[in-house]
């Protein structure tokens, strides 16, 4: 079906966590969108602990309108504040350091809790737009649409697109793609917010955020600037008790300090400080070759990507997503094309970069099997330093920096390279093209 300038859009998203936010808010912006929100939960309320805002999340941020939510938690440090540390967890012993920049212009890399960003984000859309209580059970593609039905029995639809935003065991994805399968990593993570004054008595405790490594497991701990301190981990759980894990359950100190035995001393204690964490069970699953179906479906954020939250940027993943799908949409309509046309754009753009991401994680899996099997046997603190000295010999920075609004303006102009050419092709032919509309751009925010 084409889609003319007087017909209007129907927009479903499924998921209303950070990606499904920023998606809402971009369509927002689309006048020809009628545009729903559902979420599972009964009330919206962010699971976790703190969140990354680095440097292409703040440039996301200021495009949704909510950077100013976000910047009065946030405090910009000079060239002598610690920005992150690597240490052995073993030992204590310092890996590598990287200090704050000296630029007052730069984007603070903060470190805030999760429900700040959510609800940034909440302020910018409509309070009774996202409908609550909809746990899918069905999707159904028609030729009139993508019908949604939910738990409670009520169905949504027929909608031009559904998009999937609903976290890394997505219902739609399994719809989309039914033979992809999550699996259980071996690991979950413990993580927690509480009090700094708890972890006071602790000595040598570094001013910045630090992951403390093992060869197998790691620590990660942050001062927060508003007298919270942060603790996130990983542990090795069996099968078994990863498969009873619901997301974010509160388990007690017992569960967790009996992991961390071997790490060092001001480790140990800062995990015996917390009386309760909370337990995520870490899934995550092979690389989709696409990212849409059917002409009307596409993923976004961890829906797309189950990549069990490496790289700790998935907000900023889920924005770019939501920005580009928004523009695709909105470029094609404006060309009287198909929203499959629009699709397959959104697709060629994303689906690369998630091939990119991918490949550093099979690289780091590469390189702790290259280090293991070097002859003599290193000792584990030998380890820990050669994986990671190998590892930072590749940098990542272009994941963090990474500009998505760049690589949308050079695509479109790659399409409208070819466009001209084929109109001239046209012409000379005898033919003439048909008209097509000025091409605008979603709102955004300064």
């Amino acid at each position: 079906m084409t889609v003319t300038p007087r017909e209007k859009v129907k927009v479903g998203i499924i998921g209303a966590g950070p990606g499904g936010l920023a998606a809402a808010i971009n369509f927002l912006r689309i006048p020809f969108v009628d545009l729903s929100v559902f979420d599972q939960a009964t009330e919206l309320r962010e699971v976790g602990a703190g969140i990354s805002i680095n440097e292409n999340t703040w440039r996301h941020l200021r495009l949704l309108g909510a950077a100013d939510k976000i910047e009065q938690y946030t405090k910009r440090g000079d060239s002598s504040k610690i920005d992150g540390e690597h240490r052995n967890g073993l030992t204590g012993e310092l890996l590598s350091r990287r200090f704050q920049s000296a630029d007052p212009n730069a984007p603070p890399r903060s470190r805030i809790e999760r429900y700040k960003l959510q609800r940034a984000l909440l302020s910018q859309i409509p309070e009774d737009l996202i409908q609550l209580s909809k746990k899918v059970t069905r999707i159904q593609d028609t030729t009139q649409g993508v019908t949604v039905t939910f738990t409670d029995g009520s169905t949504a639809g027929p909608f031009d697109l559904v998009i999937g935003a609903d976290g890394i065991r997505s219902v739609v994805r399994q719809h989309a793609f039914p033979d992809h399968r999550l699996s259980y990593t071996g690991k979950v993570a413990y993580r927690v917010i509480i009090p700094a004054e708890k972890v006071a008595h602790v000595k040598n405790i570094p001013s910045g955020s630090t992951f403390w490594h093992t060869t197998k497991t790691h620590v990660y701990t942050d001062p927060l600037d508003n007298g919270l301190f942060e603790i996130a981990t990983r542990a090795i759980e069996s099968e078994e008790h990863g498969n009873k894990v619901s997301w974010g359950q509160k388990v007690p100190k017992s569960q967790v300090v009996h992991h961390y035995d071997g790490y060092c001393e001001t480790i140990r204690q800062i995990i015996a400080a917390p009386d309760e964490w909370l337990e995520f069970a870490m899934f995550g699953g092979p690389r989709l070759e696409s990212v849409i179906h059917n002409d009307r479906i596409a993923l976004l954020g961890d829906a797309s990507h189950p990549l069990s939250g490496a790289f700790g940027s998935g907000a900023a993943f889920a924005f770019e997503d939501a920005l580009i799908l928004a523009r695709a949409i909105e470029y094609t309509y404006a060309r009287n094309q198909t929203i499959g046309e629009a699709l397959k754009l959104y697709d060629e753009i994303r689906s690369p970069h998630y091939k990119g991401l991918y490949s550093v994680l099979n690289g780091h899996a590469d390189t702790a099997r290259e280090v293991a099997a070097i002859s003599p046997a290193l000792s584990e603190n030998e380890l820990i330093a050669e994986s990671l000295s190998r590892n930072f010999k590749s940098s990542n920075d272009w994941i963090y920096k990474y500009d998505v609004t760049k690589v949308w303006d050079e695509r479109i102009k790659e399409e409208e390279t070819k466009h001209n050419l084929a109109g001239m092709s046209s012409e000379s032919s005898g033919k003439k093209e048909p008209a097509t509309a000025t091409v605008p751009h979603v709102a955004v925010s300064a």
